[in-house]
């Protein structure tokens, strides 16, 4: 079985593109029984599928993409593929999925792998519990809810790779879904207003509020968190929130 390997991520951005699409059946992530949470909230899961199409060869030696019945074979060469992931800054991702079919009887299986790497990419670390290997079988789906990795894109780059480690069509990548969850920040140790202690049940969000610029309080350095709030003052921080700016 070929050894799964880092390979120079420098050439995954550079020569990176997303080819036209073909129809995918079966996906395996569609029989899943029990549904996700939809994509809204900060107590859910938002999904983000990368087909098989946006991976590019990363290797030395380049292969051919090889088009199955809705799926991407690998044809021949030296089987490292690799594409970019795009997901929001500060957002934490929980989960990772791999969709393949798989029918090689010879131990010889697709292994997906998510990389951090710095922002040269010259450096690039695995991240923890990102790892997936496929099961021969058929058409299937593996995947790890044990995710924790804090989505940095200013200080770091990050990207999937997949080994095929059988090159006759018993190997074939359906793409991979990355999961991840919007959730407020930690209150920070002093308290921005002398009316919202660490002590209160809102202390954290209110000071998420002020970090992000959406309220400064009520003058006097207080926040009033039990004072009315006028429809003028909901625009304001509806509007903040939301980032809603016209020309």
């Amino acid at each position: 079985m070929r050894n799964t390997r880092l390979v120079s991520l420098g050439a995954l951005l550079c020569c990176l593109s997303v080819a036209m699409p073909m129809p995918m059946s079966a996906q395996p992530s569609d029989v899943v029984q029990d549904p996700k949470a939809p994509d809204f909230g900060p107590s859910n899961l938002t999904h983000v599928r990368v087909s098989p199409f946006e991976f590019q060869s990363v290797s030395a030696i380049a292969g051919d993409r090889v088009p199955g019945p809705g799926w991407t074979f690998y044809g021949s060469g030296d089987g490292i593929w690799g594409a970019p992931v795009h997901l929001p800054g500060g957002s934490l991702l929980k989960r990772i999925e791999l969709d393949y079919c798989d029918t090689n009887v010879n131990q010889d299986h697709l292994v997906l792998k998510l990389w951090e790497c710095d922002n040269q990419w010259t450096s690039c670390n695995s991240v923890p519990g990102t790892t997936l290997e496929s099961v021969s079988g058929g058409c299937s789906f593996v995947a790890s809810d044990t995710v924790s990795q804090r989505i940095d894109n200013y200080h770091h780059g990050y990207a999937l790779t997949v080994n095929f480690n059988a090159f006759d069509g018993t190997n074939a990548l359906g793409g991979a879904i990355l999961s991840y969850q919007l959730d407020v920040s930690p209150a920070p140790g002093t308290p921005t207003f002398g009316d919202v202690p660490p002590s209160d049940p809102a202390f954290q969000f209110i000071e998420a509020l002020v970090a992000s610029g959406i309220t400064a309080g009520c003058a006097g350095g207080n926040y009033c968190p039990d004072a009315p709030l006028t429809r003028g003052q909901m625009a304001v921080f509806l509007a903040k929130a939301l980032g809603l700016q016209w020309p």
